[in-house]
């Protein structure tokens, strides 16, 4: 089984207000992908958490969720993947990430990413939405160290473009995977446009 890693440790600077604890579909964007990933039957699930830890944690995360600090949530979101993989149970034949700025992502994505995974050891899986890329993205284990030893800068999209032959775009039609929820505007057009609970 892949395990999952979510990334939420950066600072929300242009939202102002720290994502992962907004509140969307019933939730905070934190719980709702959690609990998405969690029916999705993932081996395990790792949250990330820095800049904004304490207010994440008070806030309350699903039972189940392993937390990893990164205390180098300021050198970016490169740091929080490695913070993941290293928190990872030994032997995991790899990992789903999911970002906490992409909380409209459906359940059955993340279960279709699953499924692909499985089909397609060894191979990296990019979920897409009527062609354009977004995530999550799944990355085998063989690729663990590339990531961890990545160039200052580059991160995870280095490894991902070094040798276009091993990666593989999954579509779906879920336009969740290319929502990018970053400021109060977005914020506020996925409240409106997508049924969404500002509870």
């Amino acid at each position: 089984m892949i395990p999952a890693i979510v990334l939420a440790a950066g600072e929300s600077s242009r939202m102002r207000s720290p994502k992962a604890i907004l509140r969307l579909r019933g939730g905070t964007f934190i719980s709702v992908i959690c609990r998405r990933l969690a029916d999705a039957s993932p081996g395990g699930l790792v949250v990330v958490l820095g800049a904004h830890a304490g207010e994440v944690i008070e806030a309350g995360l699903p039972a189940g969720v392993r937390v990893a600090l990164n205390e180098a949530w300021a050198e970016g979101q490169i740091s929080s993947l490695r913070c993941g993989i290293r928190a990872l149970s030994p032997g995991a034949a790899g990992a789903l990430v999911a970002l906490v700025d992409h909380p409209l992502v459906e359940a059955s994505t993340y279960a279709g990413m699953m499924a692909a995974a499985g089909a397609c050891p060894g191979m990296i899986l990019v979920a897409e939405y009527r062609g354009t890329g977004g995530h999550p993205v799944v990355f085998p284990a063989a690729v663990f160290d590339e990531i961890l030893s990545a160039p200052a800068g580059e991160g995870a999209r280095w490894v991902v473009r070094r040798d276009p032959s091993r990666v593989r775009r999954i579509p779906f039609d879920d336009p969740g995977i290319a929502a990018d929820i970053d400021t109060p505007e977005e914020y506020m057009k996925a409240l409106a446009g997508r049924g969404a609970d500002a509870g």
